[in-house]
């Protein structure tokens, strides 16, 4: 099982989630939205309140600045990630080495 994460922000997903934020002090969260089967879930990205918090939760340093993740979902993400920022889609993408996990991934406030 996937106990860890290295996920990677490219300069353009950092620009956007400092712009999202807009000063706010939030957490920024990796979220795996499981629908029905387990097999099949979309991971989207989530400001969150500080005290809002899943009592599996950890932080992941990142090259940018932490994201929190449910450890009960790590089973379904990669060991390597990188979040980038689509002007062409105006969304984020996730991928890891082997294949586009969402590329357009949401960001939710």
């Amino acid at each position: 099982m996937n106990n860890m994460v290295n996920i990677n922000f490219t300069p353009e997903a950092t620009e956007q989630i400092i712009k999202k934020l807009a000063g706010r002090d939030l957490d920024l969260k990796l979220m795996y939205e499981i629908d029905g089967c387990s097999l099949s879930g979309i991971p989207i990205l989530r400001l969150m309140d500080k005290q809002e918090r899943e009592s599996d939760e950890i932080a992941v340093e990142t090259n940018e600045m932490p994201v929190r993740v449910e450890q009960s979902k790590l089973v379904f993400l990669d060991d390597e990630l990188e979040i980038d920022f689509s002007e062409k889609n105006h969304a984020f993408q996730l991928a890891s080495p082997n294949e586009i996990l969402n590329g357009r991934m949401s960001l939710l406030d």
